[in-house]
């Protein structure tokens, strides 16, 4: 680990960076300061640029970049090379997969899981017509949804409190409260009961995620037993 001094950053007690991180990247010499919580665990080649504010409890796995002007609450997690660009805002217990794209415009509630390989996007019809007829607008994700893996989110969309997005899906229109959409494109059908069920915050708003260092290794203990092949 590094004891390493990062200009125009603001770094919270207990927090640990591996080398190889580059924070507080000023885009412009107007660009506030990076702002990390308390006891957050940063993987080498993270890049956080200047102007993010980030709670307590945060992690990131290797090569995660977050643009300027991103806020994020407590016990979010990013893993393996993620991006979200600037303007974006999500809430507490955001559990980012690997391979994400998130846009700028973006906005995220609470206890939100977005599934690996899963892309947002911000514009209705990119380089056609002038700015003011297709403002540049990503999706409102609001508490509680679950979004599969390899699942493309339309701009301009509303995903409502507690839906499940499938893996896969394609979601091109807001989509009311408590629904399951599956297919592409994505069709919309009442949430099932067993799915009728907040996100577990156990979970959400864990301190760590699998791969951080203060968690016991499991060792052999993880290896399925059904499996034919031992490790």
């Amino acid at each position: 680990m590094t004891e390493k001094v990062f200009e125009n950053t603001v770094i919270g007690s207990g927090s640990t960076i591996e080398e190889d991180v580059s924070l507080g990247f000023k885009v412009n010499e107007k660009c506030g300061p990076t702002i990390i919580g308390e006891n957050c665990f940063l993987r080498k080649g993270t890049l956080i640029y200047g102007d993010v504010k980030i709670g307590d409890y945060f992690q990131s796995q290797h090569y995660v970049v977050i643009r300027a002007r991103v806020k994020l609450g407590d016990y979010c997690s990013i893993l393996n090379h993620s991006t979200i660009e600037g303007i974006v805002r999500a809430g507490d217990g955001v559990r980012i997969m690997s391979n994400v794209y998130i846009p700028s415009r973006t906005w995220i509630g609470d206890n939100v899981f977005i599934g690996p390989g899963t892309t947002f996007t911000n514009g209705k019809y990119p380089f056609r017509g002038y700015p003011d007829d297709y403002p540049t607008i990503g999706a409102t994700v609001e508490d509680d949804v679950v979004i599969g893996g390899g699942v493309t989110i339309m701009p301009w969309i509303t995903i409502g409190e507690g839906s499940f997005i499938a893996g896969g899906a394609v979601v091109t229109k807001d989509i009311p409260a408590k629904s399951l959409v599956v297919g592409v494109p994505g069709k919309i059908y009442p949430l099932p009961p067993k799915l009728d069920v907040p996100n577990n915050k156990k979970y959400t708003l864990s301190k760590y995620e699998l791969w951080h260092p203060d968690l016991e290794y499991p060792g052999d203990n993880d290896w399925p037993e059904n499996w034919s092949e031992k490790f």
